[in-house]
């Protein structure tokens, strides 16, 4: 599995390289405001880093689909599916790979914004005050106390959510190309599918932690994110089983 997932990193390295080229333009744009004291650059810099920060998973995500898709679609790509490997192997190295460089990703960016902040805090003094005055706001209107482990629910909450839509789309393009291969449309059928999917797991999250949680009264973040991160988790298990058996079943491998 270790060999499909280097030839799955070398595929998308292009890619990477360029996200990570664009990023140091943007914290160029943002040291230069530092020098220069232009607080409208330092602004401008922080808001173009946070929309890139989401185009760019956003991207990665929506390539590792892509990469699948034309895996399964063009001819010189389909061969992998006829090396001596599982289906279970070949999908579990495309999830892992996805997961790998989501992850990976989400990591280099908390980095960059820790990088950026360390610097404003201490060029600006001011700011140490205005976290306090938006968590004491988060307090009095929403009662909420943000802890540093909420945080790290949110990001593993986004991070399995992710890897959970990216299955679900291996799943529904599997299915178009396998027991729908030869329906007129298979992709607008596999596109409702894909909706339809990630409609009713979200429904059963809402469904289940309803049960266990006051949504309007949670005492205990941490602990709800951990939840719905296993049901992400559990998603993706079932999704990632469900596209490897209908490979097993309908590509020789």
């Amino acid at each position: 599995m270790l060999k499909l997932m280097k030839y799955e990193f070398r595929k998308q390295a292009f890619s990477k390289m360029v996200i990570l080229l664009l990023v140091g333009l943007i914290q160029l744009f943002f040291f230069f405001g530092i020098v220069t004291d232009n607080n409208n650059v330092i602004g401008t810099s922080m808001g173009i880093l946070a929309v890139f920060t989401f185009g760019a998973l956003f991207f990665m995500a929506f390539e590792a689909i892509i990469t699948f898709s034309n895996d399964l679609k063009q001819k010189c790509s389909y061969m992998l599916f006829l090396t001596p490997h599982t289906s279970y192997s070949i999908v579990g190295a495309k999830v892992l790979a996805a997961a790998i460089q989501i992850i990976l990703a989400g990591i280099a960016f908390f980095l960059v914004y820790f990088l950026d902040i360390a610097v404003l805090v201490g060029k600006f003094n001011q700011l140490e005050l205005l976290k306090e005055m938006i968590n004491q706001f988060l307090q009095e209107v929403f009662s909420l106390n943000i802890q540093l482990q909420d945080i790290i629910g949110v990001v593993a909450v986004i991070i399995t959510a992710w890897i959970s839509v990216i299955t679900v789309a291996f799943f529904s393009i599997t299915l178009s190309t396998t027991f729908l291969a030869n329906f007129k449309l298979k992709g607008l059928v596999s596109f409702l599918i894909f909706i339809a999917i990630n409609y009713v797991f979200g429904e059963i999250v809402n469904m289940g932690l309803g049960r266990v949680y006051d949504i309007n009264n949670l005492s205990n973040l941490s602990m709800y994110y951990m939840l719905e991160s296993l049901y992400m988790l559990c998603f993706t298990i079932i999704t990632y089983v469900g596209t490897s058996w209908m490979l097993e079943k309908k590509v020789s491998v």
